[in-house]
């Protein structure tokens, strides 16, 4: 099964989220953009990729040792950003503001355990964002690239993080859809 550690976000933010998608799709009309679904829209923390039942079992207290001793912390969203760059554009995301730090502490706290288990160390530090949208063509890069120009992006709203999650991704012929394996929280 398809793993990855992930933070989700209540309602009320999300519902932030896609109003900002459908600001934004009104901008950026090309096809080959993928706009991510309001059920699917979360901060992944670590992606663990194909993972054994054998291997699973060995991941769960890893999620239990990191939300341990944890203290719950205040995430904002805001901003909106692109990956590689604004003027190439395959991914469009808005940013962790306040909090962002702590979202960073427990992904590479994740990051730095799941290696004793052969999983493979990040390359570098996290990026806190959370993805909106893929871009496959260079018609939708040009049109997201003149979308990041002109769309201002404020703080979109505020939660307290007191959790995470284990996700599994199923891919299915309508796209990926998760389901939560476990839940860790904040001891």
């Amino acid at each position: 099964m398809r793993l990855f550690f992930a933070v989700l976000l209540p309602i009320e933010l999300v519902s932030q989220l896609t109003d900002l998608q459908g600001e934004l799709k009104s901008q950026v009309t090309d096809s080959g953009v993928k706009w991510s679904k309001a059920e699917q829209l979360h901060l992944t923390l670590k992606f663990l990729g194909e993972t054994d039942a054998d291997r699973l079992q060995k991941v769960m207290p890893v999620g239990l040792a990191v939300g341990e001793g944890r203290i719950p912390f205040e995430l904002s969203l805001g901003g909106l950003g692109a990956f590689p760059s604004a003027t190439r554009p395959n991914v469009l995301w808005v940013g962790a503001t306040k909090g962002a730090d702590s979202l960073v502490s427990l992904a590479l706290q994740l990051d730095e355990l799941l290696v004793k288990y052969g999983y493979k160390k990040e390359n570098r530090e996290p990026t806190p964002h959370l993805t909106l949208a893929r871009i496959k063509t260079y018609s939708g890069e040009a049109q997201a690239a003149k979308a990041l120009k002109t769309t201002q992006v404020g703080e979109l709203g505020t939660t307290t993080i007191d959790r995470f999650t284990l996700m599994r991704s199923t891919l299915k012929p309508t796209g990926s859809e998760y389901s939560v394996v476990e839940e860790f929280t904040f001891e």
